[in-house]
């Protein structure tokens, strides 16, 4: 067998002893090692369901406020459709009188227009009938006085056999001229009549024609402001669809985040309740002398301070986030804080308030997270809670000494800057650590 050399050996009985006495130190202090191990779980269980209220409720915050914002945007959006509704009734009201009226203007215009052209057919007859009325007045005429034996009235009566009959072909030629000229005057007067007539109606084909482009622009105009009216009302009425829709995802999603926190609460119960029933069997035991009550007045004064439960980082001690509720930084919402965060550099080095056993977890609040069960003090169980370092430094599950480093200061989690997040639970419940012994 190969032989350990002597400074070896005496390396290895040294750290056999440090961490016999470690073991025994924490047994005589607080809780029995199976105990310990069960409540580290449920602390570190509870701690979880503690985190991931405080994420539902900030969640469950934004929802909330973006519902309001979403119900706010749909009664609007309903408000202008309705008022979009009625201007697009109105238009369209508008819009089917201008259509009829110029349906009507069309319908009298086809009917003037119908008319003039049947008196112009009447004018151009007239015109031609009095045209050749007078053509027969001026052939008798120039007949007459030309000589025409044939057909002159003076011929005509000339040639009589008597005088009865003389005078009869007198006055016969006479009726005849005087239906000629009789004929002529009433062709001139109805042509002059259809004349008047035509002109009458072109006066109003032509203003029915001014009121036909009147009547086009007004059908137009009111067409346009109607489908203005109509675009308006569907960009408004898909705006309102759009916000509906944004409230009911929104109700979707603080259905899921409320049935989330139900769930977290019925976790939270599950945990204080094994805490509870860990914590009371330890008091048992405390009190029958089966397990030591450490007490507060062995503290001893180091650089953490002169309390049983120290700092978890050296003097001097900058509360920059006390205990109790707050403005997150982060979210912006009013919540409570369940420690007293410290000012201090990035990766400066945290360490054990106290001995106890260190439990690893991470949450999205809280970061990189680290628990140390104190065990029993004074008669009561404590568990110390850090968040968002950068880093740790103990392995899950160890047991730590007071002053021992755990971690490094960081800013993961919700965090605005690096800084020491210092929790305390007595009895499983958030206590103020400024109110510890030596604060």
């Amino acid at each position: 067998m190969k032989k350990l050399s002597l400074s070896k050996a005496g390396s290895l009985v040294m750290a056999a002893a440090a961490t016999l006495s470690l073991s025994l130190g924490l047994v005589g202090h607080g809780l029995p090692v199976a105990h310990a191990d069960e409540r580290d779980d449920a602390q570190s269980q509870l701690n979880s369901a503690n985190q991931k209220e405080a994420q539902l409720r900030s969640s469950l915050e934004g929802v909330d406020a973006k519902l309001g914002q979403a119900y706010l945007d749909a009664q609007n959006a309903n408000t202008q459709l309705a008022a979009a509704k009625t201007e697009l009734a109105k238009a369209q009201q508008i819009q089917a009188q201008a259509l009829q009226t110029q349906q009507q203007v069309n319908t009298q215009l086809a009917s003037a227009q119908a008319q003039q052209e049947q008196l112009n057919k009447q004018a151009t007859n007239s015109s031609k009938e009095a045209n050749a009325s007078k053509a027969a007045v001026a052939s008798l005429v120039v007949s007459t006085y030309q000589g025409d034996n044939s057909l002159t009235t003076l011929s005509y009566v000339l040639q009589s056999d008597s005088v009865a009959q003389m005078t009869e072909r007198s006055n016969v030629t006479q009726v005849a001229s005087s239906v000629q000229e009789s004929i002529l005057a009433d062709a001139e007067a109805q042509r002059a009549k259809d004349a008047n007539r035509k002109a009458r109606q072109d006066a109003v084909a032509k203003r029915i024609s001014n009121l036909k482009v009147q009547a086009d622009k007004a059908a137009q105009e009111a067409t346009d402001a109607a489908n203005q009216a109509a675009t308006k009302r569907n960009e408004v009425s898909a705006r309102a669809s759009a916000a509906s829709a944004a409230a009911s995802n929104l109700e979707t999603q603080k259905a899921g985040l409320q049935a989330q926190l139900d769930q977290v609460s019925k976790d939270q119960a599950a945990a204080q309740a094994k805490i509870a029933k860990i914590d009371a069997a330890n008091a048992q035991a405390v009190a029958s002398g089966s397990m030591t009550n450490a007490s507060s007045s062995s503290a001893r004064s180091d650089s953490l301070g002169s309390g049983y439960i120290g700092h978890p980082i050296p003097a001097p001690w900058v509360v920059t986030s006390p205990f109790g509720y707050r403005i997150h930084p982060v979210t912006g919402t009013a919540q409570g804080h369940a420690g007293t965060d410290f000012a201090a550099d990035c990766n400066q080095p945290q360490y054990a308030p106290a001995a106890g056993v260190a439990t690893y977890w991470y949450s999205v609040s809280c970061g990189i997270g680290l628990d140390i069960n104190l065990g029993y003090i004074d008669g009561h169980s404590y568990n110390i809670t850090l968040c968002h370092m950068s880093g740790r430094a103990v392995g899950d599950g160890a047991s730590v000494s007071r002053g021992q480093v755990v971690g490094y200061t960081g800013a993961t989690g919700y965090a605005t800057g690096c800084h020491v997040h210092f929790e305390v639970t007595r009895d499983g419940v958030n206590i103020d650590p400024m109110s510890l012994p030596g604060f």
